[in-house]
């Protein structure tokens, strides 16, 4: 017997994998291997709220914690997939320079937002009124990190790529037994996967639709993130990803012309200069009503639990949540309410 089944290798899948192995716990993963969430994400590191300019939950406290954790999974791959890159918000009116300076005030932000505006040099941006510079920021190359833990595990015969079955699984007196594998607990760090898992009905998990563009822009030449109505991320080599959008209502698989449209709509209003689209992607981000995290273990059955809901800023909070899911099941200590599972009625 081992001691856990995970599923799902999104970054939650990883992180909480990752946790598993520093603790020298046995486990395997079962992922299909197709595109997720994780692999098509923009996978900013952010702790700032930027559309209300304030720090978003737990921002600076995840930021201590993700980074160290991705950059020690880049010391032990030997892969670059932690990308340093400043955010530069587009001041679009005299009311955001006045919210960005008393922002900058506020304790959480004081060291990630610098409390003066900058002039915009780039002649193919649109920023008259300048910039506000957020600080120590960044991206993980999501995909990237996906792909090769994914090999990772192959080595270790940790990972058994197909579709996971609900209906194979079996709860045991000492566990669950899934096909060969008997476990002491299953993890499921699905996405939006989990809303047809029928131990956990009654989370009331959302897909909310998100599509990303890269363009290549010769003249652009810039190295931060632009944010401005959408994000622009300097990948290199003249490419930038452009997004996300944010659809509760299209449930459909792949990419839409509505969105590419959107998505160029905003651009168009940020930058003047030439740009060609290369590709489009498109994924469901896993959401909750109240937008946090949704971790624990089944009300009536503890040998299940869950690691989701954390929309569009896994990569910040998938460390974290996942740290605390492993802590309560092996020490039992308490997962906080406002994220536990316990907070929507079985």
């Amino acid at each position: 017997m081992i001691d856990y089944i995970v599923v799902g290798l999104g970054l939650s899948g990883i992180s909480f994998c990752q946790k598993l192995s520093n603790d020298q716990k046995s486990f395997v993963a079962i992922d299909h291997g197709k595109q997720s969430a994780s692999r098509v994400a923009s996978g900013l590191f952010n702790p700032i709220a930027l559309k209300r300019t304030k720090p978003a939950w737990k921002g600076p406290q995840l930021m201590t914690m993700a980074i160290p954790f991705y950059k020690a999974l880049e010391i032990d791959f030997g892969i670059q997939c932690v990308h340093h890159a400043s955010i530069l918000k587009i001041m679009q009116q005299t009311a955001d320079i006045n919210d960005w300076h008393r922002a900058s005030a506020i304790a959480d932000c004081r060291s990630y937002l610098n409390h003066d505006i900058v002039q915009n040099s780039n002649p193919f941006i649109a920023a008259p009124l300048g910039f506000g510079i957020v600080k120590k920021t960044g991206w993980v190359d999501t995909a990237l990190l996906v792909d090769r833990y994914s090999l990772y595990l192959e080595s270790k015969k940790a990972l058994i790529k197909t579709a996971f079955d609900s209906n194979a699984l079996q709860l045991t007196e000492n566990g669950v037994r899934y096909g060969k594998i008997e476990a002491k607990h299953i993890v499921f760090t699905q996405g939006v996967g989990l809303i047809n898992n029928p131990w956990f009905s009654f989370i009331p998990i959302q897909k909310t639709k998100g599509e990303l563009m890269v363009i290549e822009c010769e003249d652009l030449q810039e190295k931060s993130i632009i944010h401005g109505g959408v994000f622009m991320i300097p990948l290199g080599n003249n490419r930038y990803r452009v997004g996300s959008t944010y659809n509760w209502k299209d449930q459909t698989e792949g990419t839409t012309t509505n969105a590419r449209r959107s998505l160029q709509k905003k651009l168009n209003k940020i930058i003047s200069a030439p740009y060609r689209i290369i590709s489009q992607t498109a994924g469901f981000r896993p959401t909750t009503p109240d937008r946090r995290p949704v971790i624990g273990v089944h009300p009536e059955f503890p040998q299940l639990a869950i690691c989701n809901g954390m929309g569009s800023r896994g990569v910040l909070q998938a460390p974290f949540c996942t740290g605390l899911l492993c802590d309560h099941i092996e020490k039992g200590i308490p997962i906080p309410h406002e994220i536990n599972i316990n907070r929507f009625e079985y």
